[in-house]
């Protein structure tokens, strides 16, 4: 076992260069999570050679692979830093995928933080759940997560990992004060990473740049 933990630490290393390559240095902290958490965990056997590229990799569920991805570690990094997570923070992540996000979030908000993290899909939410079910400050809940805009009480923090024409209005006034909500907005050839943020009962919102995620789902039909 610890010849195979040093035989992967260079490439967990050369994941980390190569992310803040593409988008420059990041917060230490942010840095020790990719490092700590072992992404071949949350993807998929044949795809573990492949865990420490930064790039998205499928993930398989009944309704095909295309559905779903872990997505590359710097746009995680890129999510986090526009919410400014820190330790303490409760995040509410919609959509947990394989719960990579999840655990990567757990590991920056440390043991006083908190995350919650909703999937749609049923596979996936089992999933989800057997990867972070040694993560104590992770949970993971099978729901749509476009209908639970009644998490925002006491989540401070949100964000989307996956794309919605626009964003509801129920997430919008669920902000408390203080509170931000980061989510892929856009038609699938135009999103564009916004953030929202409610200060003195005002919500603002600013355009972070072009982003690809894969677009919404909904429990409706399944």
């Amino acid at each position: 076992m610890e010849t195979e933990r040093h035989s992967i630490e260079p490439e967990r290393l050369r994941m980390v260069t190569t992310v803040e390559r593409r988008i420059g240095p990041m917060d230490p902290l942010y840095r020790a999570a990719l490092l700590s958490v072992d992404r071949a965990r949350f993807v998929r056997p044949a795809d573990r050679s492949r865990a420490w590229i930064d790039e998205p990799l499928p993930l398989e569920t009944p309704h095909g692979a295309a559905v779903a991805t872990v997505s590359a570690p710097h746009m995680y990094v890129l999510g986090f830093d526009a919410l400014r997570l820190g330790p303490g923070d409760r995040l509410l992540e919609l959509g947990s995928g394989s719960g990579y996000g999840a655990a990567l979030a757990a590991a920056i908000v440390g043991p006083q933080g908190f995350v919650t993290t909703v999937e749609v899909d049923p596979h996936l939410a089992r999933l989800a759940l057997e990867t972070t079910a040694l993560i104590p400050n992770v949970r993971v809940l099978h729901d749509d997560g476009l209908r639970r805009a009644d998490l925002l009480a006491t989540h401070p923090k949100c964000w989307l990992t996956f794309a919605v024409g626009e964003l509801s209005r129920a997430f919008l006034d669920g902000l408390v004060e203080g509170g931000v909500l980061v989510a892929p907005v856009g038609p699938p050839h135009d999103q564009r990473l916004l953030r929202h943020v409610r200060r003195g009962g005002v919500v603002s919102a600013d355009d972070l740049g072009a982003v690809r995620f894969v677009a919404a789902r909904s429990l409706v039909g399944d």
